[in-house]
């Protein structure tokens, strides 16, 4: 495990390097990754970044505690957000070419309020998603090879900011690239060998022996949560259909509030290579969780693997079920061996290199980009951005190391952290979809939608529904997207605030202030 992980930090190094050290020696390049990458590259960069640890290690667990529908909402909730990802990037790719992050196109489309908290958002989203994909990477590669937690996520950390250090976007969308092809083959061996050795007659009859015998599979769980376990044939499996509500209010926020797509429209040659790049990457993705989720999932559901048991491999080697979270690598072990260990290994930890280094160069630009530049010091020189990015890397990476051990040692489950994620965050969707798509969008209604509807709907989450993982969290999900909605709407009906859009078309953080950047603006 460690040589495989090590070496992907070295040869992504060694490979950047040697094609664009060059895309390193600017602040622009750096973070915007030089604003002429082509559809092969941005559209494989969407695939990788949208595998995480969660696209195989969570969705695997849907299959197995919500039977055959699990893989279905799964996939279905998770690739809404693209298309939409699409239309909003190509308009902003339109209307503000020279946007390095979507905060800095909130300030100049709307004020200084809005553009700190969508800073904030954006930061809490990139650094939410890297927390769970170090912690999804830890969970599974602890499962196959009992090393310690502490040390795979220092050195997934360090290898996350080893190279794109070099060459900042470009690198970490070159990365990508390469992952997605060697996940896709690592993946495509471990489905078809698990659907011809067991085989989908197994498969269903077993589905079918634990609907009959109703299994404790997952020990100290509630029994709502057992019985949808029980439920595995069912279409209308009420905590499957709960979860595709949160699957898809949680990843709008994750992927429209998130940086790091964002970076790939700002990489991207033209608004419509990143629009038909985000179109095709979601049919090219929802393969991958559907896939994943079925062949491990489902398939370790009609098996019967019960948490806290130990199962062997077809060789005869041993592994402790640590928790349901880890279904995937469980059942490829025990089907595979150690092929099924080392290509999953390689599949998890490739996809969570990648997409936890986008992630990270994410909140640095915002730090960057909108914080450092746009506050502290307006008048920076190249070299001085250039060297606060690599101190930011650093930095980061540092606090969430430190967020994900404490996080593990309290006990906050991978699948927790999953399902949480919209109450987070989720609320800024629509204000963001206004400020993008209606010219009369009021400021102060976009503000606050947001506020209310984030504030409201932890405080439900935290205190009324008592951090529930079932149905708590689908209603905290509901209040936070239908709140802000049913706030900006009428605010804006009432009180419409007109700008011309077609504005920003030669905006962006080039020089001065923030207060003297919108002075110009208004000029």
């Amino acid at each position: 495990m460690y040589a495989i992980l090590a070496a992907q930090g070295v040869i992504y190094t060694i490979a950047v390097v040697i094609i664009a050290k060059a895309k390193g020696r600017s602040a622009e390049t750096f973070l915007s990754g030089g604003r002429d990458i082509g559809h092969g590259m941005i559209n494989a960069s969407i695939v990788a970044t949208w595998i995480w640890a969660a696209t195989l290690m969570i969705s695997s667990w849907t299959g197995f505690s919500y039977g055959f529908t699990g893989p279905w909402w799964y996939a279905a909730g998770a690739t809404i957000p693209l298309p939409f990802m699409a239309y909003i990037g190509k308009q902003l790719k339109i209307i503000m070419p020279k946007a390095t992050s979507y905060p800095e196109f909130v300030l100049f489309r709307s004020d200084k309020k809005n553009h700190l908290l969508h800073s904030l958002i954006t930061i809490v989203v990139c650094m939410w998603v890297t927390l769970m994909i170090i912690t999804g990477g830890g969970v599974m590669l602890h499962a196959f090879t009992g090393a310690p937690f502490w040390i795979i996520a220092l050195l997934m950390s360090i290898i996350f900011i080893s190279y794109i250090s070099v060459a900042g976007l470009w690198a970490s969308i070159f990365a990508d690239t390469v992952m997605c092809c060697i996940m896709y083959f690592c993946l495509l061996i471990i489905h078809w060998t698990v659907v011809l050795k067991i085989g989908p007659s197994a498969v269903w009859e077993g589905l079918i022996n634990v609907i009959n015998t109703k299994p404790n599979l997952q020990p100290n769980m509630p029994v709502d949560v057992l019985k949808s376990q029980w439920d595995g044939l069912n279409w209308f499996n009420a905590a499957g259909l709960g979860f595709l509500i949160v699957n898809t209010i949680g990843n709008m926020g994750a992927v429209l509030c998130n940086q790091t797509y964002w970076s790939r429209m700002t990489g991207s040659k033209d608004p419509y290579i990143a629009w038909r790049s985000f179109m095709t990457a979601a049919f090219c993705w929802w393969p991958i969780p559907f896939a994943t989720s079925t062949a491990l999932g489902v398939t370790g559901l009609s098996m019967g693997l019960s948490v806290g048991t130990s199962y062997y491999s077809p060789t005869g080697v041993g592994m402790l079920f640590t928790e349901a979270e880890a279904i995937a690598p469980m059942t490829a072990f025990v089907v595979l061996g150690y092929l099924g260990l080392i290509l999953f290994v390689i599949a998890v930890g490739g996809a969570t290199i990648s997409t936890g280094a986008g992630e990270i160069l994410a909140v640095v630009t915002v730090l960057v980009n909108d914080i450092y530049r746009g506050y502290f010091n307006p008048h920076a020189s190249d070299k001085k951005v250039l060297w606060m990015s690599r101190f930011f890397l650093l930095l980061t990476g540092a606090f969430l190391l430190a967020i994900v051990i404490y996080w593990r040692i309290i006990g906050f489950t991978f699948s927790g952290m999953y399902q949480a994620m919209g109450v987070a965050f989720s609320s800024a969707v629509i204000p963001l979809w206004a400020l993008c798509f209606y010219k009369n969008t009021n400021l102060d209604g976009a503000f606050w939608a947001t506020v209310i509807g984030g504030v409201v709907g932890i405080v439900y989450w935290i205190w009324i529904a008592n951090m529930d993982l079932l149905w708590g969290v689908v209603w905290a999900n509901i209040i936070v997207m239908g709140l802000s909605f049913v706030i900006i709407v009428p605010w804006t009906i009432i009180k419409p605030h007109p700008f011309d859009i077609q504005s920003l078309k030669d905006k962006g953080f080039e020089y001065g202030s923030i207060d003297e950047l919108l002075v110009v603006s208004e000029k």
